[in-house]
C-alpha cells in the first residue's frame, strides 16, 4: 500500500472513529429525571396529612421541649429532633398500647407517620428511666 493510500485510510478511520464517538456522547448524558409524580407522593389536598414537630431538650435534660401536642385526626407525621448527645426517642400510645415510635437517636432527627383517630394519647421516651423521670406529654387529636 502506498503512503498516500495509508494516509487516506488512517484519515478515514479517524473520521469514522470520531463519528462513532460523537454518537456515543449522547449515551453518556444523564437521563432526564422522571416526572415529579413518579418520585414524590401526591401532596395535594388534605390527604398528605399533618406534620407535628417535637424535640427533646437540647441541653440533655430528660424532657421534651413541648409538654403537650395537638393534631387533627388522620395521617400525622411526627418529626422528632434530638440535638443532645443523650439518647432519646418519641413514642405515641393510647390506652397503654404503643401506636407509633421513632428510633432511639442522639444528635439527630427521625420521623414517624401514623393514622390517628380523635382522642387523647400519651407520648413518651422509651429509654430506660426517661419516662419515669417525666419525659412524657399529652397529645390531643381532634
Amino acid at each position: 500500500m502506498s503512503m498516500k493510500s495509508m494516509t487516506a485510510l488512517v484519515a478515514a478511520l479517524a473520521l469514522a472513529g470520531s463519528g462513532l464517538a460523537a454518537c456515543g456522547d449522547d449515551d453518556d448524558e444523564p437521563a432526564a429525571p422522571p416526572p415529579p409524580a413518579a418520585t414524590q407522593p401526591d401532596t395535594g389536598g388534605t390527604e398528605a396529612g399533618e406534620t407535628v414537630e417535637v424535640a427533646a431538650d437540647p441541653g440533655g435534660q430528660l424532657e421534651y421541649v413541648q409538654s403537650s401536642l395537638s393534631a387533627p385526626a388522620g395521617s400525622v407525621t411526627f418529626e422528632f429532633a434530638n440535638e443532645a448527645s443523650v439518647p432519646h426517642d418519641f413514642n405515641v400510645e393510647q390506652d397503654g398500647e404503643k401506636v407509633a415510635g421513632t428510633d432511639v437517636i442522639t444528635s439527630s432527627e427521625d420521623s414517624v407517620s401514623v393514622e390517628l383517630e380523635p382522642g387523647r394519647y400519651a407520648y413518651y421516651c422509651s429509654v430506660d428511666g426517661h419516662r419515669e423521670a417525666g419525659m412524657e406529654g399529652t397529645l390531643t387529636v381532634e
